[in-house]
């Protein structure tokens, strides 16, 4: 194996931790302000039960959306680039998640009318996490 295939290979292991810490960083956010209420009485229905299987799932494919992360713009930014990219899977959840695999209708409106700007900010949750991550951890291929 040469070189250049090993720093592909930790750049790929480093975007996915970076995405499934961003996943845990939102998941938790979600869970707390669910759980707490807030949500439920500012517009955004969705207060999910926090199980492994919830969490796991979710970081699961936030790790996934981590390749994102290798987008090279505002690379100075991390959390410019973080929020940026963010709206990547925000559209997804907004677009295909909700209204298809839960039957919450476009932009999950099925949830309240909150839910696309809640949704967002966690979205941005989860890249601001990612990016400051890699800010610190691979500050070569961020700057």
């Amino acid at each position: 194996m040469n070189n250049t295939t090993k720093s592909w290979g930790y750049l790929l292991f480093m975007v996915f931790i970076a995405g499934a810490l961003g996943g845990l960083t939102n998941s938790t956010v979600v869970w707390s302000l669910g759980a707490l209420g807030i949500t439920p009485s500012l517009g955004f229905s969705m207060a999910p039960d926090l199980t492994l299987e919830w969490l796991a799932r979710r970081i699961f494919a936030s790790g996934l959306w981590g390749i994102i992360f290798l987008i090279p713009f505002y690379n100075r930014s991390p959390l410019k680039k973080g929020a940026l990219l963010s709206i990547l899977p925000w559209l997804s959840s907004a677009l295909v998640v909700f209204p298809f695999r839960m039957d919450a209708g476009w932009f999950g409106l099925g949830f309240g009318l909150g839910t696309p700007v809640w949704t967002l900010f966690f979205a941005a949750i989860w890249g601001v996490t990612g990016t400051l991550f890699l800010s610190k951890f691979l500050k070569n291929q961020f700057q």
